[in-house]
């Protein structure tokens, strides 16, 4: 049966997600084809052919069409055993069983043709019908399940053996209730619960069995006792002739023609000596017993708190556990190592002890216990290391109170983990604090104006101040940056707010006045007449008589001022607005003035204005912005503006001009801008001091960036510190957990970091203390904007409800985190650490550095070969012990050795990462977020660093000695090269034959990948993916740095000068320069493929050495087929640069097309 494994429901869902999918997984799952729908098929072929075999065609016939059906049943109803399956996979396996054609008789056996069934069955239809008495009791022994279910359904079919005979069935139960179901298993397991039972009393006087009813159930004694097939042994020949224990009972074995009946004679003779020997055996046994029992001291530990207890008994189990629960390597074996010991002093008397070697990433001080008993068996004493051993790990903290082995965090994090592990990823979140309301709290202040605060807001354009207003407020203003306001495509102007700390003495009613007519030069139809009561107030600056200057400007003046006045005086900018009263009062900017021809069509003319206006003044005008959000630029347009298109020709009779100066209302238009980023100010200050005091935050801007989502759409958001603060969370997390826990091994440092520094965990934390009411997410636009009233905002503390994703909760975390850090390196995100996650044992960074550095000054043997190593990496170690620990493989079992590279690892991932981060988000200019990430990813990336470690060498001297043709001995010093990988030290042949087979790739590789670093225009991620290097040279290279990191007192500056030698630096640089493609070519195929979706099919390429080809579909179309892969991640990310070669070259051409068309 050929099938297509691609349409197989397995290898789509891996497909489904490429974020998690396991390469080898699906690279296994390809090339062996072990998928569950596959095997089922193999099982269901291979199972029908020992039916045809055993029992005819017919049989074999029947067994598929009744798997069918039950498929088919399972597929509508979940009620039957194909519950468990998923409806992908039934719906995949009925279609493949869907073109087969079978048939079979319904009306019976006998009416078919004997050819259609075997000669077996027939002859044990003959042995049935010889055998029909009234009290007859047996079982049939076939050999499969499948067989049970085929011969009792054609013994019933079979009329002379149906009235004779009541047969039911018998099969084994699986004793796992999740087990998948089988499409070939036709018994119901539920449908027998009463078979034995039934054969007792005599409802039932045949069962159809496999070798589950040959021992261990309690079956009657039965008269008849029949083998369809041979017994596959002696035991099985003994156990069921023992069935057939009533007198004058049958034992019957269908033989093969054939076959060799002399073989039950052999059994026969077999089954004596085996009965001789069980006695030997028993005796052995009893003495082996006795020996047990003389030195029986069955050991127990209780935990007082829990009362969880230990028992000899149990603990080798408990502690095989144990080990299975570490991280280990593929390459390692993570189970302990058990030696026995014999210090017997006299010849009749046993005494065994025992010592069991826990696995390397176990810290040294508790991986070996021995026994603490001499005991008499080596079974006796494996339990007592196993013993003293796990109670050494309850004691060092790694086995909780209720001695299971703990899963990665204390009860503090376990705490925070439980409450946030189901939160949903979306929730409902109070609404953002109103800052305005905060104002309006101080309205007592306008009673007395003594008490307001004066700040200075000057607009300017072109480095040349425009005009210059007096902000009034109840409460003094927090720092405000420069706002910069987008009049139109080409013109900006800069807004300069100078808060005032101290009070003013102004006069509040002649600001009042001053606001009024200042606004409702823009907003005179948002401002009822009747409304009082602003949250601020201007004035002009400097100004010693506000009210006079409300009088003079209050009002317009008739257009037909300008057939009167001397234009040459008149300065434009100066002019008010001039309102067309023909439409409605439309606002109009006066551009300039034009003398209208009497033929002039420009104007619709009325009836006498030709003789009336001879030549008539005409304003050329331009109309006034109807946008009212400055904050956001509009793109300048591509194409040129027709003439006319903003321009208008207006008659001064039908206008009417404010006397309120041009750049008043210039002001007055960006007043909501002005107020929407002061708004913005008094929220992050309204953090600063209330959640965040404890933190001492100084610099606001860094809180405004850090609270502002890319949904509010301001000129910041916290993306870039998000960015910085997930780097120094991490490495902050991960310096607190390895320096509080001395003796977790990677596995459960890694398990306890991601509980803290989860999305889930984040998210809950910022809801914990009410962050969520800072977040700033509406966009502002300025279109419903009214004059801010005391009235409205004392009435509304907060916004409306809303819903917020985790993600940015958690982002936001992050990026106050970056924020604090920005401001005052470690301690200061370590104190806000503290604040949001208070239950983590969050200590100063040089604390967590001195309990490393004391950790690691051991006294050990510091191999000589190894200062080489110190030259190659430009790190003298003052603690030796470190760079052993960070190239010491866990598979190592050798002399001289604390623990596995793991626990350094895992330190130097994170100190490489907050380096990396810190230097791209400190270049200059300042590198998007979306590139920040790409540079990360391609940086900290397990195939570069494992490419560095092959290369990284220094050559040093080599003394030979040489042999002349005389037999002369002389020496001859010669330049070698030396590598980092060849100091790591482990004991697995497979990291020997790893390396080995990655250095033939690198031979050919390390050319073409140092061009592509060097002068490449990609990244070469396809080169890297091909060299496939495995993990532990880039595990090594974190290790080191994790090693200089401990040696230092926690210096990153040695680290980045590691870093800095590798290469590691110098490629973060040309990186963050520019001009190289950061996208891995499966992303920037995405990016091509745009609205189309992107599908990679990987196949077994032809060839016969297990090559994998690679199928790029870009919606309905076959963009390239690749072949020669050596895993699923390589072909398809060569697949995925080829395809984006094409497109790129397709595009190209029908750009050139349509340039030539137009």
């Amino acid at each position: 049966m050929s099938l297509d494994i691609e349409q197989d429901p397995y290898i789509k869902a891996l497909r489904s997600d490429p974020d998690s999918c396991d390469p080898q997984k699906l690279k296994k799952a390809l090339l062996g084809r072990k998928t569950y729908s596959q095997e089922q098929l193999k099982r269901l072929q291979t199972r029908a052919e020992i039916i045809e075999h055993e029992l005819g065609p017919w049989a074999a016939d029947w067994y598929v069409n009744a798997c069918i059906r039950k498929l088919q049943l399972g597929i509508s109803d979940d009620s039957t055993s194909l519950r468990l399956l998923d409806d992908s996979e039934k719906v995949y396996l009925e279609h493949c069983l869907s073109n087969l054609v079978l048939s079979y008789p319904t009306g019976g056996l006998l009416s078919l043709d004997s050819s259609r069934l075997s000669p077996k069955f027939l002859r044990l239809i003959d042995f049935l019908m010889l055998q029909q008495r009234s009290a007859f009791t047996g079982l049939l022994f076939v050999q499969t399940r499948a067989e049970v279910a085929v011969l009792s359904q054609m013994l019933y079919m079979y009329p002379d053996i149906k009235d004779l005979y009541t047969v039911s069935t018998f099969v084994g139960v699986s004793s796992s209730a999740q087990r998948k179901a089988n499409i070939g298993e036709l018994v119901d397991v539920r449908a027998q619960v009463d078979t034995l039972d039934d054969l007792r009393s005599g409802r039932k006087n045949l069962v159809v069995t496999t070798s589950a009813l040959e021992e261990g159930i309690d079956v009657s004694a039965c008269n008849t006792v029949i083998c369809f097939d041979r017994p596959s042994n002696l035991k099985s020949f003994i156990q069921r002739r023992g069935r057939a224990r009533k007198s004058e009972s049958t034992f019957a074995i269908l033989l093969a023609e054939d076959g060799d009946p002399s073989i039950v004679t052999t059994w026969r003779q077999l089954e004596q000596k085996m009965q001789q020997q069980y006695m030997d055996d028993m005796r052995q046994l009893q003495e082996l017993e006795l020996a047990d029992a003389l030195d029986e001291g069955e050991g127990e530990f209780t935990v007082e708190k829990t009362g969880a207890k230990l028992l000899l008994s149990d603990a080798v189990s408990h502690l095989y556990h144990f080990c299975a629960t570490l991280l280990s390597h593929q390459d390692s074996n993570p189970a302990p190592l058990f030696s026995f010991y014999d210090v017997s002093t006299k010849e009749d008397y046993r005494a065994i002890t025992a010592k069991v070697l826990l696995p390397i990433s176990v810290d040294a001080s508790i991986r070996e216990a021995c026994s603490r008993s001499v005991w008499r068996t080596e079974k006796m004493a494996k339990r007592d290391a196993a013993f003293e051993a796990y109670i050494k790990l309850y004691h060092a903290g790694l086995v909780s109170d209720n001695l299971l082995p703990i899963r990665g965090y204390d009860e503090a994090i376990a705490e925070v983990e439980t409450k946030v592990e189901n939160i949903a990823s979306l929730v409902q979140i109070a609404g953002q604090l109103n800052p305005w309301h905060l104002v309006a709290k101080r309205s007592e202040v306008w009673e007395d104006p003594s008490k307001l605060y004066s700040s200075v807001v000057s607009l300017h354009h072109d480095e040349e101040t425009v005009v210059t207003m007096q902000m009034l407020t109840p409460c003094p203003l927090p720092p405000i940056p420069t706002v910069t306001l987008y009049w139109d495509a080409s013109t900006s102007f800069n807004a300069l707010i100078q808060p005032d700390s101290f009070p003013c003495s102004l006069d509040a009613e002649s600001a009042v006045e001053c606001t009024t007519l200042l606004l409702s030069s823009v907003f005179r139809s948002r401002m009822p007449s009747n409304r009082a009561g602003f949250l601020f107030l201007f004035l002009p600056f400097q100004d010693k008589a506000p009210l006079e200057w409300a009088e003079r400007f209050r009002g317009a003046t008739a257009g037909s001022i300008f057939e009167t006045s001397d234009l040459s005086l008149l300065s434009l900018p100066q002019v008010g607005l001039v309102r067309d009263t023909t439409h409605g009062g439309a606002p109009h900017i006066l551009k300039g003035f034009q003398r209208r021809s009497l033929d002039s069509d420009e104007i619709e003319m009325e009836p006498g204005d030709a003789e009336n206006d001879e030549a008539g003044l005409l304003l050329q005008a331009s109309r006034f912005p109807k946008r009212t959000d400055f904050l956001h630029p509009i793109p300048k347009q591509t194409q040129p503006t027709p003439p006319g298109l903003y321009s208008t020709l207006l008659r001064p009779k039908d206008c009417e001009v404010d006397n309120l100066p041009l750049p008043y209302t210039y002001f007055a238009a960006i007043v909501p801008g002005i107020l929407h980023q002061v708004g913005v100010r008094i929220l992050a200050a309204q953090l600063c001091n209330t959640l965040l005091a404890p933190v001492t935050l100084k610099d606001a801007e860094l809180v405004v960036t850090a609270i502002t989502t890319s949904a509010a759409r301001d000129v910041t958001n916290y993306q870039r510190q998000e960015f910085l603060g997930d780097s120094v969370l991490k490495f902050l997390t991960s310096l607190m957990l390895k320096s509080k826990h001395l003796r977790w091994h990677e596995g459960l440092l890694s398990l306890a970091k991601d509980h803290v520094v989860s999305n889930a965990s984040l998210a809950k934390a910022a809801l914990a203390v009410g962050l969520e009411s800072f977040i700033l997410t509406t966009p502002f636009t300025g279109s419903k904007w009214r004059p801010l009233y005391m009235a409205d905002h004392l009435e509304t503390p907060v916004g409306k409800a809303r819903q917020l994703s985790t993600k940015t909760l958690a982002d936001v975390v992050e990026a106050l985190i970056g924020a604090a850090f920005l401001e005052g390196g470690f301690d200061k995100a370590t104190a806000i650490l503290k604040l949001l996650l208070p239950k983590a044992s969050w200590v100063p960074v040089a604390d967590s550095n001195d309990i490393l550095h004391l950790a690691h000054q051991a006294s050990i043997i510091f191999p000589p070969h190894f200062t080489q190593l110190e030259h190659l990496i430009g790190h003298t170690f003052a603690l030796k012990s470190l760079p052993l620990e960070a190239l010491t493989h866990s598979s190592y079992v050798g002399s001289n050795v604390s623990t596995s590279y793991d626990r350094l690892e895992f330190l130097g991932d994170v100190c490489l990462d907050i380096i990396v981060a810190t230097t791209s988000y400190n270049h200059n200019p300042a590198i998007a977020t979306h590139g920040l990430h790409l540079i990360r990813t391609a940086v900290v990336n397990a195939h570069f660093l494992a490419f560095l470690c092959l290369s990284r060498s220094l050559s040093v001297p080599r003394t030979d000695i040489v042999t002349s043709k005389d037999n002369e001995v002389s020496t001859s010093e010669t330049m070698i090269p030396i590598y980092i990988w060849k100091f790591m030290r482990h004991a697995a042949p497979v990291v020997r034959s790893s390396q080995q087979e990655c250095l033939k790739c690198f031979e050919c590789l390390e050319a073409p990948i140092l061009e592509a670093l060097q002068h490449g225009s990609h990244i070469p991620w396809t080169l890297l993916a091909r060299l496939d290097a495995p993990k532990f040279f880039s595990d090594i290279i974190e290790s080191l740095i994790g090693a200089i990191y401990i040696d230092t007192h926690g210096s990153l500056s040695a680290c980045e000068a590691f870093l800095e030698t590798l290469g590691v630096m110098v490629y973060l640089r040309r990186l963050l320069q520019g001009g190289v493609e950061l996208y891995h070519p499966k992303e920037e195929l995405g990016k091509l493929a745009d609205a189309d979706i992107v599908r990679y099919e990987v196949f077994l390429d032809e060839g016969g050495e297990k090559k994998l080809g690679c199928l790029v579909w870009v919606g309905d179309r076959e963009v390239v087929r690749v072949g020669d892969g050596i895993s699923v991640m390589e072909v398809e990310t060569r697949a995925a640069e080829v395809a984006v070669r094409i497109l790129k070259v397709e595009r190209l051409g029908m750009g050139k097309k349509r340039k030539a068309d137009e």
